[in-house]
């Protein structure tokens, strides 16, 4: 199964369609987000260029505002919002998510042995590696504000691999 990645859209549109062109053209089954959305405009933007068929799964971020407002309107457009961290099983394989924002805590989800995956984003900077058995996976920052690079990851659950594409 392959399954996009993306963290730390700050409401960046232009970046969220070219994101999703990516994720339809790849045949992507499922989106996961890593938080930093920041309003819910960019959740139904999503939803709106991925068009219907797509599972989108994410979580919280350290901008979002009003966050169960966010997770209100987000899961009217069909957009599942797992609070500050969550799990999704894909492919076979269990995901952990959570933005990242205590390293401490995302090297705990790295090491607990609970996930084949673990998604984070929060440093806007590109960071796949192994620990062991887990997969690490920031796709780097979708907006491209603050390294100037907007980047999204393609998940691969049969090969257990990622690729970054810059956008």
């Amino acid at each position: 199964m392959l399954v996009g990645v993306v963290s730390d859209s700050h409401d960046n549109i232009n970046a969220i369609k070219r994101a999703a062109a990516l994720f339809r053209e790849r045949g992507v089954e499922l989106v996961v987000h890593a938080g930093d959305w920041v309003a819910p405009f960019s959740a139904k933007a999503l939803r709106e260029a991925l068009g219907d068929g797509v599972r989108i799964v994410g979580v919280w971020g350290n901008n979002e505002g009003e966050l169960l407002y966010f997770q209100r309107v987000a899961s009217q457009f069909g957009v599942e919002i797992l609070g500050y961290a969550g799990s999704v099983e894909a492919g076979g394989r269990k995901i952990g998510v959570y933005h990242g924002t205590s390293d401490l805590l995302t090297e705990a989800m790295v090491r607990s042995g609970m996930f084949d995956v673990v998604v984070y984003g929060h440093t806007h900077r590109v960071d796949v590696r192994r620990v062991g058995p887990t997969l690490v996976v920031n796709p780097g920052e979708l907006c491209g504000y603050l390294t100037g690079r907007r980047t999204a990851a393609l998940l691969d659950t049969a090969r257990l691999e990622a690729e970054v594409v810059e956008l």
